[in-house]
């Protein structure tokens, strides 16, 4: 599979002075044989009938049944925790689940996929759905989508209108595309018309009926219930699937073998330029010097296993034409503006730590005040992704010190 290429030397969303933001990635480059399998060219939608020629009818499972394949396939969530999906399911025995919601809002700059899964292989994510609803004897399944991508608006749509799931009802809800919105809890408080605001679920709501509420859905993302309707096959798959930006010739979306390694990803989204950091995971992910990262195989634990953070499978790499400091105060404010508004910590610490970062003067209460005290995982994610900032571009500046030393530098 073949486009047109394009060069890119920003980031996707971010506005940078002198390098304008480049539009997110939204292009099919390479389409393997589990989840895009069928799809022959960029934007053609595989319908009802071609879809089950080719994987037949989704059998129907018990929920042990179905969490019993996932657990078989190792299936993680692919929106970013990575929690184990059999888990999930399990969680769900004696549950009585109201709606099954496909998390395909995506308001992640850097990621592609979800859009990419819905436009070309949406009965694929809905098999994965109804098996679940079936399973769980769920009525009602939505699809949280961002209305800033019509032509998967328009491809879930004519999906929904194919289905033939007998006794469900498809809801196709398109919402305002935000960072911040397609958090788990704030699609659930959305689906709930309720305003869509995220919440550590680890802290108590102000609601206590959020808690009963969010109890009777089943949420996962779109990549993850695709994965789920090949495991309820059977299906063996041996495929990742990432999206690619920054400097690269060929940005994009790409299902490629998971024995691939990172250089080998590189090479055919033909990274250019002379890129010294990698950013895995998303804004809110990981920055590596690529040096240490090139080799490593293409996998969530491989690469977890040198410090580096999956998410959802976006990879970065930061133009050589761009300062690393510059661009990490461009993002940290991109991550500060994008605050759900809800508490201190974002709405008065975020800011603070955005303008330290641009004046490269960071001391430690500008990190303690935000780290740990939101109402949601905003703030601390961004004190994450600004600690790994910092100490890749210290190890590649300074390789012979010692790796976490910038910390004992006072101002940097």
């Amino acid at each position: 599979m073949t486009t047109t290429d394009t060069r890119t030397v920003g980031l996707p969303g971010i506005d940078l002075a002198g390098c304008p933001a480049t539009v997110r990635p939204d292009v099919l480059r390479l389409a393997g044989n589990d989840l895009f399998a069928g799809v022959t060219r960029p934007g053609q939608m595989v319908d009802l009938i071609h879809h089950r020629a080719r994987w037949h009818q989704c059998p129907r499972h018990t929920l042990l049944e179905l969490a019993g394949a996932a657990r078989a396939a190792d299936l993680r969530g692919a929106g970013g925790a990575g929690f184990p999906t059999h888990r999930k399911l399990e969680s769900m025995s004696g549950r009585r689940v109201s709606t099954v919601i496909i998390n395909g809002s995506e308001g992640e700059s850097t990621s592609a996929k979800d859009g990419m899964l819905l436009a070309h292989v949406p009965h694929l994510v809905m098999d994965g759905a109804s098996a679940v609803a079936r399973a769980t004897d769920c009525k009602r399944i939505v699809i949280h989508l961002s209305h800033d991508r019509p032509e998967v608006t328009a491809a879930v749509t004519r999906a929904a209108a194919q289905r033939d799931d007998r006794g469900i009802s498809w809801s196709v809800q398109p919402v305002a595309d935000r960072f911040i919105a397609g958090e788990a809890s704030a699609v659930i408080q959305r689906v709930a018309k309720s305003p869509a605001l995220p919440r550590d679920l680890g802290k108590p709501p102000r609601d206590p009926r959020t808690r009963v509420r969010r109890s009777h859905v089943f949420l996962s993302n779109v990549e993850t219930f695709a994965r789920l309707a090949l495991a309820s096959r059977g299906h063996r798959m041996s495929t990742a699937l990432v999206t690619t930006s920054g400097a690269v010739e060929r940005p994009g979306v790409y299902e490629v073998p998971d024995t691939w390694t990172m250089a080998e990803l590189a090479r055919a989204t033909a990274v250019s330029g002379d890129p010294r950091i990698l950013i895995t995971g998303g804004w809110h992910g990981t920055w590596i010097p690529w040096h240490e990262v090139h080799q490593v195989p293409l996998q969530r634990d491989a690469l977890e296993g040198v410090g580096a953070r999956w998410g959802a499978g976006a990879f970065v790499w930061l133009p050589d034409t761009i300062r690393p400091q510059r661009a990490l105060a461009g993002i940290t404010s991109w991550l500060a503006a994008q605050s759900a508004g809800q508490c201190g910590p974002c709405v008065a610490g975020l800011p603070v730590l955005a303008e330290a970062v641009s004046r490269e003067s960071l001391i430690t209460h500008e990190f303690t005040d935000v780290e740990g005290r939101g109402l949601c995982s905003h703030p601390t994610a961004t004190v994450a992704a600004v600690r790994s900032a910092l100490a890749a571009i210290h190890r590649i500046d300074h390789p012979s010190s010692p790796p976490e030393s910038w910390r004992n530098q006072g101002a940097l």
